[in-house]
């Protein structure tokens, strides 16, 4: 069973959605910047990323998010409509600007 406030080793090696080291990094950051383990386990996706939690996260911040699957990347476009990387929103995170 996952704890909400915690996400261990193990269960972000379990996590899909993006690259698993593009969804891994992302809910980290997420986690580590105070907004919340976005965790849950999907049984019919094999993952435990909570994309629903995600979108209404950054919806809130003003960002669209589409997650990607398999080879895909994460895709975030912003309040000016431009398409973003994970890496920007991380960028964002780790100095404070989401």
């Amino acid at each position: 069973m996952i704890n909400n406030n915690e996400t261990s080793i193990e269960e972000l090696k379990k996590i899909a959605g993006g690259t698993i080291d593009e969804s891994a990094d992302l809910v980290f950051h997420l986690a580590i910047a105070g907004y919340g383990a976005f965790t849950k386990v999907n049984k019919d996706r094999n993952d435990i990323v909570d994309i629903e939690k995600m979108k209404e996260f950054f919806a809130s911040k003003g960002y669209r998010f589409i997650p990607g699957f398999g080879d895909e990347m994460n895709v975030f476009v912003g309040p000016d409509g431009m398409r973003y990387g994970n890496d920007y929103i991380i960028y964002l995170l780790e100095n404070g600007q989401l």
